[in-house]
């Protein structure tokens, strides 16, 4: 069931007042959706925004040959298709469930008169959109500066759990194959990189981390070693 706990983890509606989430909560479309099921398409009129409670949502397009290229990945507390509630058009990517997922949708017509009636929520949205301004600003750069074993243990360091404390274990949040995609390579390029990392203390069995020390990791990553390592 949904708490307000659910919607306040949100940027979107952390400044709103109990009084408002419970508002809130009786316009809202609670749905769990399985792994590979689609939100919406390219192409298809903007019509709402969804928040992530658990699981992931990948924002994607297709290319006339038939790649696809990740754009982000939401993860719970995070909301996307926003500029669904500002622009009259169709979708500019798909939105697909990457993993099993808990989420809740509302609809333009629901939002306008919530922000007609909240002016925190205005506040939300702009604390909201300049997140995905900055997580997408932090991607390109390190696609730009980073090789690509650099980037996987930039990914790794943010997947750990209790703070980056000494020995960290926990399973990857997604398919190799969307973290490749996400990172800028090829699956096998994830695969011989993840292997060279063995030596500054991360072993993988399947989909499964540990990292001996994540400080280690960290200060190799900032010092640069880690970019002698790269292949592909």
């Amino acid at each position: 069931m949904l708490a307000a706990d659910d919607l306040r983890a949100a940027t979107l509606f952390s400044r709103l007042s109990d009084r408002e989430i419970d508002a809130l909560i009786p316009i809202v479309r609670e749905q769990t959706q399985a792994k590979g099921t689609p939100l919406f398409h390219e192409g298809e009129p903007m019509d709402r925004l969804y928040l992530v409670i658990s699981g992931w949502v990948t924002l994607f397009r297709d290319t006339n040959t038939g790649q696809r290229v990740v754009i982000r990945v939401f993860g719970p507390g995070e909301t996307l298709a926003e500029a669904a509630l500002f622009l009259d058009s169709a979708f500019p990517a798909s939105g697909e469930v990457a993993e099993d997922a808990r989420l809740v949708s509302i609809d333009r017509a629901a939002f306008e008169r919530l922000l007609a009636a909240s002016p925190r929520v205005a506040t939300g949205m702009i604390a909201s959109l300049a997140m995905h301004l900055r997580a997408l600003t932090i991607e390109v750069e390190q696609l730009k500066t980073r090789t690509a074993t650099e980037r996987i243990a930039a990914f790794l360091l943010t997947c750990c759990p209790d703070g980056r404390k000494a020995r960290s274990t926990f399973e990857l949040p997604y398919d190799k194959s969307l973290i490749a995609q996400r990172l800028g390579m090829q699956p096998e390029s994830l695969s011989r990189n993840l292997a060279k990392l063995g030596c500054h203390g991360i072993s993988i069995d399947r989909n499964r981390v540990t990292i001996d020390d994540p400080k280690v990791l960290e200060n190799a990553l900032g010092s640069g070693t880690l970019g002698r390592l790269s292949s592909g």
